[in-house]
């Protein structure tokens, strides 16, 4: 929630009192957002920086205790902004990708400077996507400031309802701040509407790919029934000379089903190239699993023979000597 009028100087006092009603487990201020970029810069030193490394741009967010337990960020080494060390106050926190990009072997303890205050590191995290999805963040960099607040941070009690605990943090923030409206936003809704054009897309690709499945399966059918009309005869003649239900049945159908392997050896591949090119559009993505690939010729096959066979039943099982007749 933006920390606007009276929550500006009353921050310690807005904690105290939501951590008291149990609607929160976590509080933390900010310079801004956990979903987007607020602070980018140049210019940052290090021990051993080579030439040219001062164009390096990254991200930053300031802020104060408690970061690490509010916002869920892992850390690999080190530790959370902490009242019990007062040095914090210069401390800093780096993503892997900062380390990566610092070439630091032992990053905890290094002096670092930012815009000409010198500071030191006291953990690493791993990387987060604090912008967009689309793509790896810029190495990032989380300094300690506690006069910079422009965000209120708060990680929500799972013990309690939702409405209930947006029913608490409003009654705080209304009873220390009555000139300015409640406006909580929640972390997960923010990335949502990141990814909102994938889930249109997701939608359309389902509209669609139904669309087609049903009208692939009558083109189907229409031409098992078209093949069964054209082959009445020699069904009746099998029929007569003892062939089963089963064995017209299989013999329509394998025919069909031959097709739809041939199609899934042309469309598998195909679709597969196109997925993993929309992928690369992503730094942060997912591998195709050899599963979903299998359940999909599975569904296929499935679908297809469920299609074939109903027509592929009504031709076994229909009269030979009607059939012996038919021209």
């Amino acid at each position: 929630m933006p920390q606007e009028g009276e929550l500006s100087r009353k921050f310690e006092v807005f904690k105290s009192e939501i951590l008291k009603t149990g609607a929160v487990t976590a509080v933390n201020q900010a310079a801004g957002s956990l979903s987007s970029v607020s602070n980018w810069f140049t210019g940052f030193e290090w021990p051993n920086r080579p030439p040219g490394a001062e164009e390096i741009r990254f991200n930053r967010l300031e802020t104060d205790y408690d970061f690490v337990k509010t916002s869920g960020v892992e850390l690999v080494a080190g530790r959370d902004f902490s009242r019990d060390f007062a040095s914090d106050m210069e401390g800093v926190l780096l993503s892997n990708s900062a380390v990566k990009v610092m070439n630091l072997q032992n990053p905890v303890g290094t002096r670092v400077n930012l815009n000409g205050k010198d500071l030191h590191v006291i953990g690493v995290f791993k990387d987060i996507i604090w912008d967009s999805p689309y793509h790896a963040e810029r190495p990032m960099v989380i300094n300690f400031n506690r006069d910079k607040g422009a965000r209120i941070n708060m990680r929500l009690n799972p013990a309690n309802s939702l409405s209930r605990n947006v029913e608490l943090i409003s009654a705080v923030a209304k009873r220390l701040n009555p000139a300015y409206p409640v406006d909580i936003k929640f972390v997960d809704n923010l990335y949502a509407q990141k990814l909102q054009s994938e889930k249109i897309l997701g939608i359309l690709a389902n509209l669609f790919g139904s669309i087609a499945i049903l009208i692939s399966c009558m083109g189907l059918y229409g031409l098992v029934a078209y093949s069964a009309e054209q082959r009445t005869k020699e069904f009746g003649v099998r029929r007569v000379l003892g062939a089963s239900v089963s064995n017209i049945m299989r013999l329509l159908s394998v025919s069909f089903l031959k097709m739809v392997f041939i199609a899934a050896c042309i469309g598998v591949p195909l679709a597969y190239y196109l997925m993993n090119k929309w992928l690369t559009n992503f730094e942060f993505r997912t591998s195709i699993s050899l599963t979903v690939i299998s359940i999909a010729i599975a569904g296929t096959t499935i679908i297809a023979f469920l299609t074939v066979s109903f027509q592929a039943y009504k031709a076994a099982k229909a009269n030979p000597v009607e059939a012996l007749k038919y021209e």
